[in-house]
């Protein structure tokens, strides 16, 4: 059986933590083939990020369709844009590709507050390329941007999923692809719930949480075993639950390793 084919668009941290390379790990280890076009470069660790340079909008653009050249992608996962001029290009890109599953994990902030979204990028990013989507998967913070609500317990997910989704298809037009929101509970107290909101009821998936510090890059992997999940032929709400099992797998993982 041919093997499925996931493309990342996100950018490069050499720490391999977070970003392109975090997602082809992921992708990797589900089974899939990632292929991948970088919109900035950066200099970053876990503690903090000293430097970015984005990826011209034309070079970006280049990598897109030649990474996608003679392939039949199965999905798309979208992380950090940086630019305006890239979120242009990403759109327009897939206006032109047509993937059926299009993960778009929000990447406004790095885990230490730098911002990885150009300020003046924001309202394309949000009007023009995030209607996109098939899932859009928010963290807390994320989400309180996007609802223009503040963010912090069950409830409020669930009210902000429905806010995001509902502004999110207005914006849609003509595009008929499904769509959900998936908020992710990481950030919450006690254990971590995420919400998934599809456009018709609400769905929740908890977990216990795992002890310790939680490593950078989580939210791209999950993002990326999402996509991994629906290119293999899950449908969305039987491929969150491997993919948060491949998560808390990775954080022990990474827990151990950090202790020995």
């Amino acid at each position: 059986m041919e093997t499925k084919i996931v493309l990342t668009i996100a950018g490069s941290d050499p720490s391999g933590g977070a970003g392109v390379q975090a997602d082809l790990k992921t992708l990797a280890d589900l089974g899939v083939t990632g292929i991948s076009a970088i919109t900035a470069i950066t200099a970053q660790d876990d503690n903090q990020v000293i430097a970015i340079h984005p990826t011209p909008a034309d070079i970006l653009t280049q990598q897109l369709s030649t990474a996608c050249k003679g392939r039949t992608v199965s999905a798309i996962k979208i992380g950090m844009v940086a630019t305006r001029a890239n979120a242009r290009a990403i759109t327009w890109f897939l206006k032109w590709i047509n993937v059926e599953n299009v993960i778009v994990d929000p990447v406004l902030h790095s885990s230490s507050g730098f911002p990885l979204l150009e300020a003046d990028a924001y309202t394309f990013y949000r009007q023009q390329l995030l209607p996109h989507a098939t899932v859009i998967t928010p963290n807390l913070a994320e989400a309180t941007a996007f609802a223009g609500m503040h963010v912090s317990d069950l409830d409020m997910m669930r009210k902000a999923a429905e806010i995001i989704h509902k502004e999110t298809a207005r914006l849609r037009g003509g595009i008929k692809k499904p769509l959900a929101v998936i908020i992710k509970g990481g950030h919450l107290g006690g254990d971590p719930v995420d919400i998934l909101y599809d456009g018709e009821k609400s769905h929740s998936f908890p977990a216990t949480r795992i002890p310790g510090k939680s490593p950078r890059g989580t939210g791209c992997r999950f993002a990326s075993a999402i996509a991994a999940y629906l290119a293999l032929g899950y449908d969305l709400h039987s491929s969150i639950p491997p993919a948060k099992e491949y998560m808390a797998k990775y954080i022990k993982q990474q827990q151990l390793h950090s202790v020995t």
